[in-house]
Parts: structure tokens; sequence; C-alpha cells
């Protein structure tokens, strides 16, 4: 397929009338491939509505993996694999480091200028932890807000859109509020087997 013949972008295709290998949208036609395949994905909301609180696809087991997958690929280099914003890519930005999404290192987002943020992350125990839940209270901001970042970009960051589908974006916000819970949830919210390996594992037993 690359030696076949084709036409370049720009390029003359003698075969149409106007010599153009580009050909021009049909007058009075929009186009709906785009719409059809993505619409159900995305969320249509008002500016007083605020962000969505729920991302609109399923949650189950195989969204999470596909969501960790794609945090991992993408997002962890800066973010760090547990966003915390601890990784060597994050912590040698010249400008900024990139943030913690939750969790004692997360900063709130003030109403100021990327360069009155310079100055690095937050030391552990700061107050800006916020309350531990096993819903969606475990971020700091809603699910549209980090569909929003992912799609739109924030700040220095870049936007992922052209990499992660819609659909793909949904799953790194729900990955994320698993990632969240499961990073702040106290003992008790483990099944109990499960507590009472950890608790061998404190004791420096062996399960």
């Amino acid at each position: 397929m690359q030696v076949q013949e084709r036409d370049n972008a720009f390029s003359e295709d003698p075969l149409f009338a106007d010599e153009r290998a580009m050909r021009p949208t049909v007058a009075g036609t929009v186009p709906q491939e785009w719409y059809r395949q993505q619409a159900r994905f995305m969320v249509h909301q008002s500016l007083d509505a605020g962000w969505v609180a729920r991302p609109p696809v399923p949650l189950t087991r195989e969204l999470l993996h596909e969501g960790r997958s794609h945090f991992e690929t993408w997002c962890a280099p800066c973010h760090g694999l547990l966003a915390d914003g601890q990784s060597v890519v994050g912590q040698n930005m010249q400008l900024r480091p990139a943030p913690a999404l939750f969790g004692p290192l997360h900063v709130p987002h003030p109403a100021r200028s990327a360069s009155q943020l310079d100055g690095g992350v937050p030391e552990p125990g700061s107050p800006h932890a916020v309350p531990v839940s096993a819903g969606w209270e475990a971020l700091p901001h809603p699910a549209g807000f980090y569909y929003a970042v992912i799609t739109e970009g924030y700040g220095l960051m870049p936007s992922y859109a052209e990499a992660l589908k819609p659909s793909e974006r949904w799953a790194v916000a729900a990955y994320l509020r698993a990632l969240a819970y499961s990073q702040q949830a106290p003992m008790s919210a483990a099944p109990p087997a499960v507590q009472a390996t950890l608790q061998q594992e404190r004791s420096g037993g062996v399960p």
C-alpha cells in the first residue's frame, strides 16, 4: 500500500474537471459519520449544569481494565502509576511538575495562572486531602471534569482526543475513581480474607 498509486493532499488529479485531488464537500450536506459513531459517548450540558457526575457508559470490570491500560499508557508517565504525581518524567518537567490527581498531594485548581502555581507539589499531610468515599466523591472532581481535561487538555497538558476515543476517555475516568478509592480506603472496606492478609503483611508475618 505504500507504493500504490494514490492522490496526496493538495495534489493534482486530471480525472476531475477542476484537477483537485482533495474534493470539496457537497453543498447543502452535513457529514454525520463521526457523530453517529461517537455521539452516545458525548455529554451535552449547559454552563450552569456543571460537570456531569457519572460516565454515560456501563461501569464494568472490563471497562476498568481498559481504563487502567490507557491510564498506564498515556497518563502514568507524567502523573505516576498511582496518580500521585510521583514519576521520573513529572519530576523533571522544567515549568511545573505534573500534579497529583487526588489524595494528600492533590492541590485544588485555584483561579490563578499556571505561573503562580510553580513551586512543586505539597508535602504529604497537607490540608488538601479529600474525604475518602467508595463513590465518585473519592475524586476531588466529577467524572466529566477528567473527561474534559483528556479531551481538551489543561494548562501544560495537551489534548489526548486523537489518541483516545470517547469511550476510552470515559474508561480512564472510571479507572481513576477505582484507583483513588483503592489508595485511600480503610482496611475495613476490604473483604475479610483480604483484611487477614493485609494484617499479616503489616505485622511482618507470612500469609
